[in-house]
């Protein structure tokens, strides 16, 4: 250990710690991606509904309710496309991946895959190669391994659900391959799942993921479990592997910080109906739905340069049980003054085009969405 000079209570084992220039402003190390063409369109959804029905009790009274945890949610994915879905928790995100992947069946609308609809058949009933197309990379790592059996048979099992190779030894060579493909090293295929880390289960649930040549990946808060010092890491080898195959990727989260650097267009989510959608770029400028622009003001930024408005959501958080009237957010929202004859408390809004594809679902007229403000701003003050 080395002593600093002017601070007897401070010390490196870091023989270079003088050579650094701590005046000198970090430099980003990695070199941009070029951007990926979308292909053909992967998935489609149209008007879908998911209700839960929710029995009498004293507190809700005697009659039996419906939760309504999708209501009216329609949007495409395309080949290559990371579509990223945001919202807090108990907006419908969850649920509507559970759809997609048969774990629930729809109330109502139509999800395509390819040619095939898919939104009333349940996991168990669908045909091989509907179940390999769509995959799902859960969001607690510690739940989806079993126990009892190595990660190397828990890969080589997925590989042959799938039919993936002809014979044992094309399939334990794939499942090297895998390994390979997320940055571990082969001896770990003996290994249990009591013997990894966090983040190498996590690694292990990608490599499943991806085994059967998925066309559709669903991302469910993939790295929400785990430590800070390893999201990253598991993000960017996410984003790398569906990259180079070319995948669609729905990454779910309720983090804008996070999908902002690897989102292509995104979709917020607010108590089960999409409210705002568009582009990455689109998203984080003005105009915003007004529950968008409180969603970029919780995101969390240490760069001193950056200048942030504080947006606090006062007003009742309403149940999915008993949802308010007309507008979802309503009850919660600052502009609502602003809209006559009291229309965000009676009426439902229509998606509103703000131009180049991007939508909200708000009363909010032309002349107040051109006064919103960024809510991020980069640069010193002067």
């Amino acid at each position: 250990m080395l002593a600093m000079d002017g601070d007897a209570g401070h010390f490196s084992r870091c023989i270079r710690f003088g050579e650094i220039d701590w005046a000198g402003y970090p430099t980003r190390g990695k070199v941009p991606r070029e951007p990926v063409k979308p292909g053909s369109m992967m998935l489609k959804v149209s008007n879908l509904k998911k209700y839960y029905r929710v029995a009498g009790s004293a507190v809700f009274g005697g009659e039996g309710r419906s939760v309504k945890a999708n209501e009216n949610i329609s949007l495409e994915a395309r080949q290559s496309e990371t579509l990223a879905i945001v919202g807090e928790s108990g907006c419908g995100k969850t649920t509507l991946a559970k759809v997609l992947l048969g774990l629930e069946t729809a109330t109502g609308g139509t999800v395509t895959m390819g040619d095939a609809e898919i939104q009333s058949t349940p996991v168990e009933e669908r045909r091989g190669e509907v179940v390999a197309g769509i995959q799902m990379v859960f969001q607690n790592p510690f739940d989806t391994l079993n126990p009892s059996h190595s990660v190397g048979a828990q890969i080589m099992r997925t590989l042959e659900k799938f039919k993936v190779g002809k014979t044992v030894r094309e399939r334990k060579r794939r499942m090297l391959e895998m390994l390979d493909l997320v940055k571990l090293p082969r001896a770990f295929a003996s290994r249990m799942p009591r013997q990894l880390s966090g983040g190498q289960k996590q690694r292990i649930g990608i490599a499943r993921a991806f085994a059967g040549n998925a066309a559709v990946v669903v991302a469910d808060e993939p790295v929400s479990a785990l430590d800070v010092s390893v999201q990253a890491a598991v993000t960017e080898l996410l984003m790398d592997i569906q990259r180079r195959n070319r995948t669609t990727m729905l990454f779910i989260s309720h983090d804008l910080s996070v999908v902002r650097y690897l989102a292509d267009r995104i979709v917020v989510m607010y108590l089960g109906h999409i409210v705002e959608h568009g582009t990455t770029d689109q998203i984080f400028a003005p105009p915003y739905h007004p529950y968008t622009e409180a969603l970029l003001s919780a995101i969390p930024i240490a760069d001193t340069s950056v200048r942030k408005k504080r947006i606090v959501l006062e007003g009742d958080i309403p149940s999915a049980v008993n949802p308010p009237s007309g507008c979802p957010f309503q009850t919660r929202c600052r502009y609502k003054h602003l809209v006559p004859n009291r229309l965000c408390e009676r009426c439902l809004p229509p998606f509103k085009d703000l131009g180049d594809g991007h939508r909200s679902l708000c009363w909010l007229t032309d002349e107040v969405l051109s006064k919103m403000e960024p809510v991020i701003r980069t640069g010193r003050k002067p």
